[in-house]
C-alpha cells in the first residue's frame, strides 16, 4: 500500500501460498486489491523461482564530454506456476522483498524445563488456555507475552504485555498467596519410591529422594512442590501401591462415591 502511495502505476505482486486475515486487517487485503495489487498463489510442491541475471549497460555520464562507464543491474525473473490455470507466470522484477517468518527461540526449551512450562508443536510457549487464562500458565506466578507466546503485531505484543504485567501486579500487591487446598499426599508408608507417578505429572510437582530410614537403610520416597501441585490426581491414578492421594478424594473416598452413584433410584 505505501509503495502504490508513492507510485500509484506500479506494479506489485505478492506471492502466497497462504494468506489469513483476522480482526480489521481484512480491511488492507481489500484496499490493496482495488489499488490493482496483483496476489498470485502458488503450491507448496511448486514454489516459485528466482533467477537473477546481470546485464551490462554503457551510459553516458556527461553530454560535454565522451567520458562513458560500466554498470552492472542485476533482472530478476519469478517464475511461478497458476494452481487453478496450471500455467506458467513469469514476473520481471525491479526489487524482490522477501517476507521473512517468526520462528521461536532456540532457548525456549531452556526457558520451559527451567520454568517448568509447555510448549506448543512451533516452541512458542503454551497459554493455559486460550480464552479463559490467554496469558497466563497452568504454573501460578509465570506469564507470557509478545512473540514468545506467537507470532504477532506490535499492537498485539503490547496490548498482551500489559496484560500480563496487570496480572502480575494483582499477585505481587498481596502480602500472602493461598495455595490450592487439594493438592496431593504422600503416604510415606507406602511409598516406595518407584518413581511412576513423577513423569506424568504435567506440573513438575513431584521429586524423588533418597532419605535414611530409622535402620539406617537408604531408601528413596516422592517429594510434592505444595505451591507447583495443583491436585489434577494423575499421580493418584498412576501409582500402583496407594503411596499417593489428592486430599479428600482417598480411594475409598471415590469408590463410595462410585457405589453411591450406581445404587438404583427408589
Amino acid at each position: 500500500l505505501k509503495i502504490k502511495e508513492i507510485n500509484p502505476d506500479t506494479n506489485v505482486y505478492i506471492l502466497y501460498r497462504d494468506i489469513r486475515t483476522y480482526g480489521f486487517r481484512e480491511s488492507y487485503y481489500r484496499e490493496a486489491r482495488d489499488k490493482g495489487v496483483v496476489f498470485l498463489r502458488y503450491e507448496d510442491d511448486k514454489k516459485p523461482e528466482v533467477k537473477i541475471q546481470k546485464s551490462e549497460e554503457r551510459s553516458q555520464m556527461s553530454e560535454t564530454t565522451e567520458q562513458r562507464t560500466t554498470n552492472n543491474e542485476q533482472r530478476i525473473t519469478i517464475s511461478l506456476t497458476d494452481p487453478i490455470l496450471n500455467t506458467p507466470i513469469s514476473i520481471d522484477a525491479d526489487l524482490l522483498v522477501l517476507s521473512a517468518g517468526t520462528v521461536a527461540d532456540e532457548d525456549a526449551n531452556t526457558v520451559a524445563q527451567l520454568l517448568k512450562v509447555p510448549l506448543d508443536q512451533d516452541n512458542f510457549f503454551l497459554e493455559a488456555h486460550m480464552k479463559l487464562r490467554p496469558i497466563d500458565f497452568a504454573a501460578d506466578g509465570i506469564f507470557l507475552c509478545g512473540l514468545a507466546h506467537a507470532s504477532k503485531s506490535i499492537e498485539e505484543s503490547i496490548i498482551q504485555a500489559t496484560g500480563a504485567a496487570a496480572r502480575a501486579s494483582t499477585i505481587l500487591n498481596k502480602d500472602e498467596v493461598e495455595l490450592e487446598a487439594c493438592i496431593s499426599e504422600v503416604v510415606d508408608e507406602n511409598c516406595d519410591g518407584c518413581a511412576y507417578c513423577i513423569d506424568p505429572c504435567p506440573y513438575d510437582a513431584l521429586t524423588l529422594i533418597e532419605y535414611i530410614a530409622k535402620d539406617g537403610t537408604i531408601k528413596k520416597t516422592v517429594e510434592r512442590d505444595e505451591a507447583a501441585c495443583k491436585g489434577c490426581g494423575v499421580c493418584q491414578a498412576t501409582c500402583p501401591k496407594k503411596g499417593i492421594f489428592v486430599r479428600g478424594f482417598k480411594i475409598e473416598q471415590i469408590s463410595a462415591q462410585v457405589e453411591a452413584a450406581l445404587q438404583p433410584v427408589e
